[in-house]
């Protein structure tokens, strides 16, 4: 039952990479029809700031789908979701949203609260890398695994 169970996890995944290549290649192409679109359409190939931040939004989304994409395949290889890939899809997600965002149209209780989860994610992505990196340190360091766990000789594991 267990096998039969990751071959269908197995199949759900790789059909969920093939349709975000598909989403990937299809947001591309509109992304450089917009901006092909947007050029010929301004004055001077100057582009307005409203279309450059449509371009700016449309951009990240590719982005965003870019990260899905990663989170995915690492998943299929390992089985484990990296939780950093996670949070910086949602880093991604919230600064294409303070790109597009117009705050002139907002309440200040929104541009607070957008302005609580980039710090929010900030540091946890900041905290995970610090872990990350610490991690990477004490097993680069210590070889033996008593050193690593900060015990001397004297005691057994």
């Amino acid at each position: 039952m267990n096998k039969l169970t990751r071959k269908i996890e197995k199949i759900i995944i790789y059909s969920l990479i093939i349709m975000m290549v598909g989403i990937l290649l299809l947001a591309t192409v509109e992304l450089g029809y917009y901006l092909i679109r947007t050029i010929i359409g301004s004055d001077y190939l100057l582009i307005d700031l409203n279309d450059l931040m449509d371009l700016f939004g449309v951009f990240m989304l590719v982005l965003i789908g870019i990260e899905l994409l990663d989170t995915i395949k690492v998943y299929l290889h390992s089985n484990i979701v990296h939780v950093e890939v996670v949070v910086l899809v949602a880093i991604i997600a919230l600064a294409r949203k303070v790109i597009a965002l117009k705050a002139e149209n907002m309440s200040g209780d929104k541009i607070i609260g957008i302005g609580v989860l980039i710090v929010a994610l900030g540091i946890t992505y900041y905290l995970i890398k610090r872990a990350g990196l610490m991690a990477c340190k004490m097993d680069d360091d210590k070889d033996d695994p008593r050193e690593a766990l900060g015990k001397g000789d004297e005691e057994e594991i």
